[in-house]
């Protein structure tokens, strides 16, 4: 990134940096602009070690004369989102799915389609009438829909 890019409106973008001689990621949380360089603070998606030390952010800054230091290596992350939206419909009622296939609560450890969804980790299912539901994850809706599309009747399933 030049430093003649660099404004407040990056404040909350996802961004590659350099830290260490390595690329990180993170979000810019500031910009600080003086007669000299114009540095940005970059907190990282986790901290890095470096020697005895953690850290958890860095200043990426540049000089304005020529260019020179680590904002050059800084580069913005496409936003997107951090997880993934499953929208199903179902050939019966989520009523009757419940009622057939978690009728042995044994088996499946819950009473449930919703119970089974959230029992996986980051993903939540949230019914929108009798036959729709959405289900949202980070990750895991591989899983998820590899099972729906074996344990139920499926008229729909789109995922974004």
């Amino acid at each position: 990134m030049k430093t003649t890019e660099v404004n407040k409106k990056l404040i909350g973008r996802r961004c590659e940096c350099i830290f260490t001689g390595l690329m990180v990621t993170g979000v810019i949380e500031d910009t600080e602009e003086n007669e000299h360089t114009i540095e940005v603070k970059v907190r990282f998606d986790h901290p890095h070690q470096w020697g005895d030390d953690l850290y958890n952010d860095v200043w990426a800054w540049g000089r304005k004369i020529d260019e020179f230091g680590t904002l050059h290596h800084l580069q913005l992350l496409e936003d997107k989102p951090d997880f993934q939206i499953m929208t199903v419909v179902f050939g019966e009622p989520i009523s009757r799915i419940d009622r057939s296939v978690f009728e042995d609560v044994e088996t499946w450890g819950v009473c449930s389609l919703q119970g089974w969804v959230n029992s996986y980790e980051s993903v939540r299912f949230v019914a929108i009438d009798d036959h729709t539901a959405i289900i949202t994850g980070e990750y895991n809706m591989e899983q998820v829909k590899v099972w729906l599309e074996k344990y139920t009747s499926i008229k729909s399933l789109k995922t974004s």
